[in-house]
C-alpha cells in the first residue's frame, strides 16, 4: 500500500498562535487580554492594563515578573505537563524576552563586554539569542497541538529600512527585533497584526498629527508592515474594547460582560516572586 493512501485533507481548526505588534500604549495587551482564559507570561517593563476590568474582562493569570530563561521554561513546562484549564498563552513582550537572553548570553561569556563579542564573536551571540527564541516558539506550537491553547506573542514595533533588489528604499514598521530573532514570530505565526491608531493630518502650511479614538488591527500583507494572516483577512479589522478582533476563528474568545469587581486580579501582585525549580530549555528540543 502507498504512503499516499493515508494522505487527507489538511483543514485546520486549530488553536491560533499570532503576533501583535505596536506603540506603547496602542491596545496590545487590552486585546491580548480578550483571548479566551489567558496566562500572562510577563517580562521586565511591561504591564497590565488597569482598566480591563471597565470592559468586561478580569486580569489573565501570572507569575509575576519572568527576569530569567530558567523561569520562563519552567512556566511553559508546567503549562504542557500540568493540569490546568487555560486556553491562552500571553508572552507579553517577545521585546524583553530578547533583552533577557541578550544580557544573559553576555553573563554566561566572562570575556564578553557586548552581544557581539559573546559566544565566541563572529555573530555567534546573535544566533545563540535567535536559537532561544526558537525553543520559545517550538514551546507554542508543542502548546497548541498538546494543550489546545493559543499563543499570543506580543512585541514593540520599530520602523525598519527596506531596500529592495527591484526597486527603491522604504521603511516599514517591525518587530522590535535584531533580525537574526525575528522569524520565529514573523514566519512562523497565523498572524502578524499591528493594532494601531488611525491618524490624520490638519493644519494648512504647517500640517501636524492628530490620533483618533478607535483602534484597528491591520493583519493583510502590505509594504508599510510585516503583517500577514493565514485567515483570508483582507481589510483592517476595528478593534472594539472587551471584544476580540479575532472571534470569529478563536473559539470561546472573551466577549463584553458587565463590568463587576474582579474575583481574581493576579495582575495586582504581579511583582511578587515566586521559587522556581531548575528547567532546562532543551525540553523544548524534544521531537514534536
Amino acid at each position: 500500500m502507498s504512503i499516499l493512501s493515508m494522505a487527507k485533507s489538511e483543514v485546520s481548526n486549530a488553536p491560533l498562535i499570532i503576533t501583535l505588534m505596536g506603540t506603547p500604549g496602542s491596545g496590545k495587551t487590552m486585546t491580548a487580554c480578550t483571548f479566551p482564559k489567558p496566562f500572562l507570561i510577563r517580562t521586565q517593563g511591561e504591564s497590565v492594563p488597569r482598566d480591563l476590568e471597565k470592559y468586561g474582562l478580569e486580569a489573565p493569570y501570572s507569575l509575576g515578573v519572568t527576569e530569567t530563561e530558567a523561569k520562563l521554561m519552567e512556566q511553559l513546562h508546567a503549562l504542557l505537563r500540568d493540569e490546568h484549564d487555560f486556553k491562552t498563552l500571553i508572552i507579553d513582550s517577545v521585546t524583553g524576552l530578547e533583552s533577557m537572553f541578550i544580557n544573559e548570553v553576555i553573563a554566561d561569556d566572562p570575556k564578553a563586554k557586548n552581544i557581539q563579542q559573546a559566544a565566541g564573536g563572529y555573530g555567534a551571540g546573535r544566533d545563540t539569542v535567535a536559537a532561544k527564541h526558537s525553543r520559545v516558539r517550538k514551546a507554542a506550537e508543542m502548546l497548541r497541538t498538546k494543550r489546545g491553547m493559543n499563543v499570543v506573542f506580543l512585541a514593540h514595533s520599530d520602523i525598519n529600512r527596506v531596500d529592495p533588489p527591484d526597486g527603491e528604499s522604504y521603511t516599514q514598521f517591525s518587530l522590535r527585533l535584531h533580525s537574526k530573532s525575528q522569524s520565529p514570530y514573523i514566519d512562523e505565526v497565523d498572524v502578524v497584526g499591528q493594532v494601531k491608531q488611525p491618524t490624520a493630518l490638519v493644519g494648512d502650511d504647517r500640517k501636524r498629527a492628530i490620533g483618533m479614538d478607535e483602534r484597528v488591527l491591520l493583519c493583510t500583507m502590505t509594504p508599510a508592515a510585516v503583517t500577514k494572516n493565514r485567515l483570508g483577512i483582507s481589510e483592517e479589522i476595528e478593534i472594539e474594547p472587551g471584544k476580540n478582533p479575532l472571534a470569529r476563528w478563536v473559539a470561546g474568545a472573551r466577549k463584553p460582560r458587565a463590568a463587576k469587581k474582579a474575583e481574581i486580579s493576579v495582575a495586582q501582585s504581579q511583582d511578587n516572586e515566586t521559587p522556581h525549580a531548575e528547567f532546562s530549555a532543551e525540553d523544548f528540543v524534544e521531537a514534536e
